[in-house]
This record gives structure tokens, sequence and C-alpha cells, in this order.
């Protein structure tokens, strides 16, 4: 019989496929209808996105669905507000840097005179956006805390399914200007996909305002608060570095073909990752002995053999007709980046299902430091790749930080928590 958590892994594995097959199509629209190049525009504002989301996310997700399923399930109103009031200051911060670094991400984009009409939705777009991330983030680890997974998988599907037909439309009718509001769609569409739950919703509400509002910091979470500061500020930074080292050394042409393949690679790990911790943050919360981890990585290990392993070895099969079917033909000249990519996601993959311990038993310095490094090596390693290799550098990069990740976690992870000593 199967498992209820292997029941809900693979449910939300299919809404996470949708969503993902989803985002693929959406960028074989930008592909299509505005040039290759235009990947690398809406690489580079999804990172400062993403940079944004996570201050104003405050690290909030992972603290609530470990206090809400853990020692605090009984203080619900206590939880939501106090994490509520983190997000707002994060929130309010990252408005606040994006008006400071305003011309610095303008240069960046490189939205000049001719798109000037473009910035008002640009700066309205993302105050929108992350105000409802902010919303639709606590309604979601509310609902992940309480185990109700029914809901998360549905709101997942609908909004994967609504935001590829709001994009489409947007990047076909409005080109550059539809193209910049697709990116900040996705935050609007799921937050009201989850408010559609009317009475889950209101029952959240009622647990966030059962008592009177106070604008207080919960302690426990300022932990989960400065790993999403690193992890906010690190990648998205080094993806920025990267896309510029690759325009300056091999040209926009060849730095978009890269991006293409780096982004199918981030699709397939944010699928798995995605599908995965559903289930697999609760369980490594409750786990409390080396043996109980152990066995809840391996059961990670075995649902990537399972699933992910076979569906990358196809794509590695037919990556001729994969890459021609997601953007053209032309970015054909670089398939030899998919091998590399494939193998880099795997092997983050694997490094997740034990790293994710750092997340589970909020071990915060540990998270920095290994967050810092390994941005650093990913960095430092494409530098010295792309020039003995050329573009190609980067994904080998990529491959080889997340071997030494890997390797890393398995023994530090291994000896700390006495994984094969019996208790």
């Amino acid at each position: 019989m199967i498992s209820k958590g292997t029941f809900y892994t693979v449910l939300n594995g299919i809404a996470q496929f949708v969503k993902a097959i989803s985002s693929l199509i959406i960028n074989k629209v930008i592909v299509v209808f505005l040039g290759s190049p235009a990947l690398l525009f809406v690489g580079n504002l999804k990172s400062v996105f993403t940079i944004l989301q996570q201050i104003s996310g405050a690290g909030v997700y992972e603290g609530a669905v470990k206090y809400l399923s853990g020692e605090y399930k009984d203080r619900y109103t206590f939880i939501l507000q106090a994490c509520l009031s983190i997000m707002l200051l994060g929130f309010f911060i990252s408005i606040a840097l994006y008006f400071v670094t305003y011309y610095k991400i303008l240069d960046l984009l490189q939205l000049g005179e001719n798109d000037r009409e473009l910035i008002p939705w640009l700066t309205g777009g993302i105050v929108l956006s992350l105000l409802c991330f902010v919303i639709h983030t606590l309604m979601q680890s509310f609902f992940h805390g309480l185990k109700s997974y029914k809901i998360i998988v549905q709101s997942t599907l609908i909004s994967a399914l609504l935001t590829l037909g709001v994009s489409t439309a947007l990047i076909y009718y409005a080109n550059k200007l539809g193209l910049v509001l697709s990116v900040f769609v996705p935050s609007v569409i799921l937050l009201l996909t989850y408010c559609f739950h009317f009475r889950k919703s209101w029952h959240f509400g009622k647990m966030l305002f059962d008592k009177p509002f106070r604008l207080f910091v919960f302690k426990p979470v300022l932990s989960f608060t400065a790993m999403s500061a690193v992890a906010a500020i690190v990648f998205p930074s080094v993806l920025i570095t990267i896309r510029t080292l690759l325009v300056e050394h091999s040209g926009v042409e060849l730095a978009s073909y890269w991006e293409g393949y780096s982004r199918l690679s981030l699709f397939m790990s944010g699928l798995a990752i995605s599908s995965i911790s559903l289930y697999y943050l609760p369980k490594l919360v409750e786990a409390n002995t080396g043996q109980e981890m152990l066995k809840v990585v391996l059961w990670g290990v075995k649902f990537l053999f399972t699933v992910a392993f076979p569906a990358m070895l196809l794509i590695f099969l037919f990556g001729s007709d994969v890459i021609s079917l997601l953007y053209t033909t032309n970015f054909l000249e670089a398939i030899f980046l998919l091998k590399w990519e494939l193998l880099g996601t795997f092997l983050k993959l694997l490094s997740f299902t034990v790293s994710f311990i750092m997340i589970a038993k909020k071990l915060t310095v540990v998270f920095v430091l290994s967050e810092l490094i390994s941005g650093l090596l990913f960095l430092g390693f494409s530098m010295m790749f792309i020039n003995l290799y050329g573009f190609g550098g980067a994904s080998i990069a990529y491959a080889v930080t997340y071997l030494l990740y890997l390797l890393w976690a398995s023994i530090y992870f291994g000896n700390r928590f006495k994984f094969f000593e019996k208790g």
C-alpha cells in the first residue's frame, strides 16, 4: 500500500511538473516572439525579483512550517502574527532596496530611453507582486504546517495553468511590456488561487486575527530570516555576474544559449525540490535521532533515483528533440551544455536530501557558511572554466560545485548526526 507521504509527493510532483512545463512553454513563447536575447533580460529581471522576494519572505516559510508542525502547533495565532510582522518588515526593506538601487537595476536590465514607458509598470509590478508574495507565502506555510497538502497541490496546479495563459497572452499582445509583467503574474495568481479555498482561507484569517494583532518579532524565526537573507543575495547575484561574464566573453547570442540550458536545469531542480519538500521538511523536523534522519534522507534519495534520474536520462537521450521543442534549433549549437547541466542538477538534488537538514534543524551558521562558500566556488570555477573552455565553462562549474557540495554535506552531516551509529 502506498504511503501518505509518497502519495502526496507524487501528486505534488505532478502539479510541479505542470508548473515547470508551463514555465518552459513561456520560455518558448519568449524566444519565438522576442528572440533569444530576451531570455537574458528576463533572467536578470527574475534574479532581481528573487532577491527582493527572499528579503520580503524573510525566511518565514520554513520557520512557520517547522513551528506550526512542531513545538508551537497549539499557538497558531502567535506564530502567524509574528511571522507576518517579520515579513512586513522584510517587504518594506525590499521596496526601499529597490528604490535605492533603482538606477543600477535599470542599467542591469538595459532599459534605455526607448523603454521608459516600461518603468512605471516595472515598479508597480514589483510592489504589488511582493505584497501578494508575502500573503500567499504565509497562507501556504499555514496550510503546509497543518499538512493540508491537497490545498497546496490544487493551488499549484491551477495557478500554473492560469499563469501560462495570462503570461502567453501578455507576451504575444504586449511584447516587452508583457514580458516584464509576466514575471510578476505568478505571485498575484497564486494568492488568488489560495483565496479560492474559502473555508480554509477563512480559517487562516481567523487564526491570524483571532487575537488583537500586535507587531512583534518571533525570535526563533530570526534564524530562518538570516538563512533567507544569505540565500537571497548569494546565488541570484552570482548568476547575474556569470551572465555578465558570458556576454563579455562570448557575446549575447551564446550567453543566451547558456541561459536557456541553465533555465532548463533550474526548472528540473525546482520541480524535484518542490515535489519532495512538501512531505520532506515536516518529516525531517520530526526526526530526532541520526537514524531517523538517515531514514528520511534515504527515502528522498530513493525518490530521486526512482523518478528524477529516469526523467533526466530520457532528456539526455532525446536532448536534440527536447531542446528544439523547448526553444529553437539554433540552441542545438550548444547541445553539449546539456550533459553538464543534467549532471549538475542531479548532484544538486542529491546534496539537497542531506543539506535540507540545515533548515529542518535550524543550523543557521552552517547554512550561511555553506551558501557563501558554494556561491563563491560556483563563481570562481565559472571564471576559471569560462577562460579555459568558453561559455560552456559555466555549466562545467555548476556540476563541479555541486559535486563538492554533495561530498561535503554527506561527510559533515553523517558525522555530526552519527547516521551510521546505533543509538
